[in-house]
């Protein structure tokens, strides 16, 4: 492939396709509306399924000494009583957790000593086949990858797409200097507790750096912002009989809160000479974690099918036919998750627990999500 890549936005999925283009030889030039990298501090995690490609890369080395490798997810009751357990980072895989912020500067960086280039305060529309514009300035290009988020211009205007719908959830975070009540392993575990209508996550992502995501079910909400600070009392409203030293310890900072809006797949990813990737393409809840993960893949996929393919719409439709399923089926999954995170039943929590703590039901429940191969995916088919 001899061709000229535009990408669309200077997140995950956009920065990650440059890091692939750039190995293939590819040129690329990456257009970010915003005037610098996003500077949200926000916890994620990066399961096998994203590491396995991030080491193929040549990015996971650098990551590891960013991030840090929980040993086990344990499952906790709202008022801080242990359910159930399950072991991560077996053998050679990696789990990771750490900031999204030192992610996106590390992707960066790396794009950049590779020949790759961002050009800030660039708003983009009026897509066109061959080119596009900002302002009044034009840009000729032979690819476009959408990887501009969930609010994606070029979905909006390419794929006659409807605004993104509001999932009856709301998300408060912070980050923490301290480690969490409850904690037995110095701080080195994922705790994820269970409540009426809500669900909490705590883990580290760095020294001495802890998120926190806590997520409650409402019917109101109105935008979806990652910046917008919650107050104390807010939070404690939401969370009320839950446990008090948990409550005291999360509110014990400086509280964001957002609106969770998702976006079902599509029919296709692919246009005429466009494709989407990560969030512009299907943007999900986020209760199996997949977010960061499936841009990843998303991005890494691609650009092994354009490097091996010639013509355009062999691309687009083994690109599909790839992704589709997976985006999919953990978009429906996902939201299956939601609705058991969040029971308001106190007959059905009690046997949820109860179950959670006989069979490894939540292992289970990722297991094969974290497991998936893409690379073996793609031999099947070159």
């Amino acid at each position: 492939m001899s061709q000229k890549v535009s990408i669309i936005g200077a997140g995950i999925s956009g920065l990650t396709a440059g890091i692939c283009l750039s190995k293939k030889n590819i040129p690329s030039i990456i257009y970010e509306r915003n005037s610098a990298l996003s500077d949200v501090s926000a916890g994620i995690n990066l399961s096998p399924n994203a590491t396995k490609l991030l080491q193929k890369i040549g990015v996971l080395e650098d990551l590891i000494s960013l991030s840090h490798q929980p040993s086990k997810v344990v499952f906790r009751d709202h008022k801080g009583n242990e359910i159930s357990s399950y072991a991560v980072n077996k053998g050679n895989e990696k789990f990771l957790t750490l900031n999204r912020k030192k992610l996106i500067e590390l992707l960066y960086d790396k794009y950049i000593k590779l020949g790759g280039e961002v050009i800030f305060k660039t708003n983009v529309k009026n897509f066109e086949k061959n080119n596009f514009f900002s302002e009044e300035k034009s840009f000729e290009t032979n690819l476009i990858f959408g990887c501009d988020g969930i609010n994606s211009s070029l979905r909006t205007e390419k794929f006659n797409s409807k605004s993104p719908i509001f999932s009856g959830f709301i998300a408060w975070r912070s980050i923490k200097e301290s480690s969490p009540p409850f904690e037995k392993n110095n701080g080195e575990d994922i705790n994820f507790y269970l409540g009426p209508n809500s669900h909490i996550v705590t883990y580290p992502i760095g020294e001495r750096t802890y998120s926190a995501t806590c997520i409650v079910k409402t019917s109101d909400w109105i935008e979806e912002s990652w910046i917008l600070e919650g107050s104390k009392g807010e939070f404690q409203s939401d969370f009320k009989n839950w446990n008090d030293e948990l409550l005291t310890y999360l509110a014990d900072s400086k509280l964001y809160k957002w609106g969770i809006f998702q976006r079902p797949p599509l029919e296709s990813f692919s246009t005429n000479n466009i494709f989407l990737l990560g969030d512009s393409a299907h943007a999900m809840a986020p209760f199996l974690g997949q977010g960061s993960c499936l841009a990843i893949e998303d991005s890494y996929c691609l650009v092994e099918i354009l490097d091996k393919k010639e013509h355009l719409d062999d691309a687009k439709k083994i690109f599909d036919e790839l992704r589709l399923p997976r985006c999919r089926d953990i978009y429906r999954r996902s939201l299956r998750q939601a609705k058991l995170n969040h029971i308001s039943n106190p007959y059905l929590s009690f046997i949820r627990n109860k179950l959670l703590s006989f069979l490894p039901l939540a292992d289970f429940v990722v297991r094969d999500i974290h497991n998936y191969a893409l690379d073996k995916e793609l031999n099947k088919i070159f």
